[in-house]
């Protein structure tokens, strides 16, 4: 399967200049896709795929309207440009949302005359899912394009169009007989990005002179495009860790931190840990020498084929309170990041890593810490492609009750949930929210 996050799904020329008969330029199957359309955005949607719009605009002289189309258009009333605005529209079922591109092209393919490469290669889209009209013109040069420039192409069969069915069929076969990928809307809408294959990246992932290739393609670019320098930090005078004082010990302990200011002053602060003295000084000692940190604990975004979320309700003891959050945590010694998350997820809820992703584990750059001004532990936040698996497992005292949340729902449950919710969780269901 592709990854959601590099999949886009562009929508070509759904256009009243193409769809109403009134029009010389209408394409007779074109119509009757709308609601094919219509489904494969709101999947594109819930799936937290890309989207993008391109549509036809001509010059309202004719000046770029293709030789072997001119005469037609304009005896036929110059749709698609300024001189017939209606006829630029899209119908209102498939009106782009605020954030979703709306590109304009000046003749078939997607891709020719416009910077749909550029957008898409700025977002890190690897594969691209075509629905539209017409599936012999517009669709199929774009296809062509688009595996010419590297991505990997599906299109959906049941949401583009052609004069007549026969050449819907023969131009459908032709594309799948060259490596497109050839779904439905309703399989989209049901499977995401599961049902579509890496091409590329399996056929890199087998081939040490395409990794080479592609790294040398990487080097050029980046040597030839300026980039905007990074935030970066000067050396400042820092507080130095002088000793720690052992306060009290449990499951959590208590400790004074001794610090000697860059003035020379003394200065005591309070912290806790669920380390030993011994480790806690270690940890310590590794992050005021600037090495990364070593996961104390995992924080899992579980993500369903169908693009929901697995969340839970948990009974928190320092809270004396439900709380809704994210399955986590901590990692036992000698345990992977990937044996964590699939061992607290199993045991949490019953859901376990899918096997038929190549990566279903997707860790962030790095740890980030709980609470700062209190405490060293840090939490690895992991998204996790994840099924149902069988009966979850917790611990006696864990009261958790995992639930399903639909990616379409998110915003929702947000505005009317009334629990107490961890901030970890409420920051990932307002990005996953904004997608």
């Amino acid at each position: 399967m592709t990854d959601a996050a590099r999949t886009a799904l562009i929508l070509i020329d759904m256009q009243r200049g193409f769809i109403d008969t009134t029009s010389p330029l209408c394409i007779a199957g074109a119509a009757a896709t709308i609601p094919a359309c219509e489904r494969a955005l709101a999947a594109a949607r819930d799936h937290r795929l890309a989207v993008y719009h391109v549509r036809r605009e001509y010059a309202a002289d004719g000046s770029d309207v293709e030789a072997v189309r001119h005469g037609t258009w304009a005896e036929g009333g110059r749709p698609l440009s300024a001189a017939w605005p209606e006829s630029l529209a899209c119908p209102p079922e498939l009106e782009p949302r605020e954030g979703e591109p709306v590109i304009a092209k000046p003749s078939w393919s997607a891709f020719f005359g416009t910077d749909l490469h550029e957008r898409l290669q700025a977002r890190g889209i690897g594969t691209i899912v075509l629905a539209g009209t017409t599936t012999p013109n517009c669709v199929r040069s774009t296809a062509y394009d688009g595996m010419a420039l590297g991505y990997n192409v599906a299109v959906l069969a049941d949401a583009t169009s052609s004069r007549t069915p026969e050449v819907q069929r023969a131009n459908l076969a032709d594309m799948a007989h060259v490596g497109v990928q050839i779904l439905t809307a309703d399989e989209l809408a049901a499977t995401g990005t599961a049902s579509l294959s890496d091409v590329e990246g399996a056929a890199a992932a087998t081939s040490p002179a395409r990794q080479t290739a592609a790294a040398a393609s990487a080097t050029s670019k980046d040597a030839t495009e300026p980039r905007e320098a990074l935030p970066s930090f000067d050396a400042a005078p820092t507080p130095r860790l002088a000793s720690i004082e052992t306060v009290s010990t449990g499951w959590i302990n208590k400790y004074h931190l001794h610090y000697t200011m860059p003035d020379g002053r003394p200065y005591a602060y309070e912290g806790v840990s669920r380390k030993g003295p011994e480790a806690y000084r270690a940890a310590l000692d590794a992050l005021g020498a600037g090495e990364p940190p070593t996961p104390d604990a995992v924080c899992i975004v579980p993500i369903l084929p169908d693009g929901s979320v697995l969340l839970e309700r948990e009974f928190r003891y320092p809270l004396n309170s439900w709380c809704i959050s994210l399955p986590a945590g901590l990692v036992d010694a000698g345990e992977s990041l990937e044996e964590a998350v699939a061992r607290e997820l199993y045991e949490e809820t019953g859901y376990r890593l899918r096997d038929d992703v190549d990566a279903p584990v997707r860790p962030l750059p790095q740890p980030g810490f709980s609470s700062t001004g209190l405490a060293e532990e840090n939490v690895h936040v992991v998204f996790a492609h994840v099924e149902p698996g069988g009966a979850a497992a917790p611990e006696a005292a864990e009261i958790i009750e995992p639930f399903v949340l639909p990616r379409h729902q998110i915003r929702a449950f947000l505005d009317a949930n009334t629990t107490p919710i961890g901030t970890r969780c409420q920051l990932i269901l307002e990005m996953l929210a904004e997608k």
